[in-house]
Formats: structure tokens, sequence, C-alpha cells
């Protein structure tokens, strides 16, 4: 049903694009549309308005069953007057006899549908809840019926059987298998208690199962993640030894260039110490000379003193004279005063780092 279902839809759904896309429905090609339309809805109603149906809306949704017998009676007063207001003029267009005449004949089948539609409408339910509370009562007969063949059966059993004599066999019977029903009970207990044991050792054998399981996993990962670990020393390890190779060249490099720097250091200052040397013989010599000047000049200054007091000079052009000697052989000795000092100092500061 629903398959049918689905086709009388779409056949509506092409209808209905046909109708919107059409800009005049008034031609040839179109006119016939709306009326196409309408007969696919009422085909629609055919696939989906069975009468099981109505009989379960009777009995179990009266209030819909009603809203679908309000649309339907709606539906035919709307086509009966549209068709009642058509039928005046059907007898002025040229349209074929025999054709309204079919019209006419619908047209007076749909009027007589519509005047006996309240009679079905109203009557409908009532005939429907009367078919469902037969329904019921037959079903309760046939219970009934079958109840009473039971007990029917029951009694004929009953009626044919010693009940003394089967009760003293039940009660004989029943001290018979005592024994056996005892000794069944405690076979039944040891193996329930044997069932219990053997699923807590399941249980206790799928812990231990996970936890070989997660050990396991976790015996795998340590394993990977020590050999990634190994691996990555191993490339470290290289990379670091050629670092350390490019740094050891460097710094070998670097002290080879130091210690030929303290081999030309070292030269230098036995130069230096050279010159230094030859510098405070040559100093000394100089410092000597410089005293024995000073020693001649002082043995001059005093005799041209001498002379200055017993012959008859100019004796202030001749003190004059005596003062800018006296000076100039004081400033000698500051000179060499400073360059003493100067050369002391330069003795005690000279030094040299290898």
């Amino acid at each position: 049903m629903q398959q049918n279902q689905q086709q009388d839809i779409e056949a509506i759904t092409v209808l209905l694009q046909q109708i919107q896309g059409s800009q005049n429905l008034i031609e040839f090609e179109t006119i016939k549309l709306p009326l196409e339309l309408v007969k696919a809805g009422t085909i629609l109603w055919e696939s989906t308005f069975h009468p099981e149906v109505f009989r379960k809306l009777a009995s179990a949704d009266p209030e819909t069953l009603e809203a679908w017998a309000i649309a339907l009676s709606q539906t035919l007063n709307t086509q009966v007057e549209i068709l009642n207001s058509w039928l005046p003029h059907l007898t002025t267009l040229p349209i074929p006899t025999t054709l309204k005449q079919k019209i006419g004949d619908r047209t007076s089948s749909i009027n007589q549908i519509a005047s006996d539609r309240s009679k079905l409408l109203q009557s409908a339910a009532s005939l429907l809840q009367q078919e469902a509370q037969l329904q019921q009562d037959n079903s309760q007969l046939q219970d009934l019926k079958e109840k009473v063949k039971q007990l029917e059966k029951i009694q004929s059993e009953v009626a044919a059987t010693n009940l003394e004599q089967l009760q003293a066999d039940i009660t004989a019977q029943t001290a018979a298998i005592e024994p056996e029903y005892q000794k069944l009970r405690s076979i039944q207990q040891q193996k329930a208690d044997v069932d219990d044991q053997i699923a807590a050792l399941q249980r206790q054998q799928t812990m231990l199962k996970e936890e070989v399981d997660y050990w396991q996993s976790r015996q795998n990962r340590l394993e990977t993640s020590t050999q990634d670990t190994v691996a990555e020393l191993i490339i470290l390890t290289q990379l670091q030894r050629e670092r350390l190779s490019a740094a050891l060249a460097k710094e070998l490099a670097t002290l080879e260039q130091q210690r030929t720097d303290l081999t030309q250091q070292q030269q230098s200052y036995h130069q230096a110490e050279q010159q230094l040397q030859k510098a405070q013989e040559d100093f000394q010599k100089y410092q000597t000379a410089t005293q024995e000047r000073i020693a001649a000049l002082n043995t001059h200054y005093q005799s041209d003193s001498a002379l200055g007091n017993l012959l008859p000079i100019d004796r202030n052009k001749v003190d004059n004279l005596f003062r800018n000697a006296q000076q100039t052989l004081a400033e000698i000795d500051r000179e060499l005063a400073t360059a003493r000092s100067k050369h002391e100092q330069a003795q005690q500061k000279t030094s040299f780092t290898f």
C-alpha cells in the first residue's frame, strides 16, 4: 500500500509541476491539467482509505475517522456546487451529445452520493462500532468454547480415573523416589558449587589474561621506546662526535696559533730584554759622562768664581753669568733626576705574560 501511495503522490507532484510551469491553463495542452489533478487525488483516496483502515480507526481513533468524514463531506459539497454551476452552460457549449450525457449522468451520480453521504456517514461510525463489538464478542465466544472443551476433557479424564488409587500410587512413587530426589538435589547443589568455582576461575583467568596482555603490551612499548631511544642516542652521539671533532680541531688550531704567538712573544721579549739591557748600559754610560761633565762644570764654576774675586771684572755681569750657570746646572740635575726616576719605574713595571 505504501508503494502505491508513493506512486500516486509522485503523479500528483508531476501534475503540480506542470500546472506551476504553465503560463495559461486555458489552452489545448494545459486545460485538462486541473481535472487530471483531481483524478490523481481521487486515486490517492483509493490507495489510502481501505475498509480495513476505517475499521481500525473506528475502534482505535474515532476522532480521526470523524475528521475524515468532515473533509469528505466538504469535498463532495464543493464538487457538487461547481458541477451544478457548470450544468446550465453545458447545454449551450459545442460539446458532443454523448459527452454531455455522460457529464450529466456523472453529475447526477455525484448529487446522489452527496445526498446519501449524510446517512452513510452517520451510520458508518455506528456500524463500524457494532462490527468491532461483534468481533470482540465472537472472540470471547471462541475462548469460552475452548474452555468448555478443556473442562469436558478434564471431566472425562476425572471420571475415568480412580483418584484414591492414583493418590496412593503417587504417594508410593514419591516415597520411592525421595532418596533419589535428595541425591539429585545434593548433586545439583554440588554442580552449582562447581559451576560457581568454574565461573570464578574463568573470571580469574580473564583477569590474568588481561593483566598479562597489559604487561606484554607495556613491555612491547618499553622495548620500542628503548630501541627508539638507543637509535636516537646513537644519532646524537654521532652528531656530538662530529661537533666535538670540529670544535677540537678548532681548539687545536687556536692552541697552535697561541703557541706560535707565544714563541714570537718570547722572541720579542728576548729582543726587548736585550734592547733594555743595552739601554741600561747606554744610560749608565750617559749618566757617568753627565756626572763627569757636572763635576767639570762645578770645578770650572768654582775656578771662575775664584778668578772673579781676584780680577777686576764687571761684577754684576759675572754674577748674572754665575746665576745662569747655576740655573743651567740645576736644570740639568732635575732632568737627570726625572730621567732616572722614569727609568726606575720602567724597570719595576716591565713584565711579560706568556
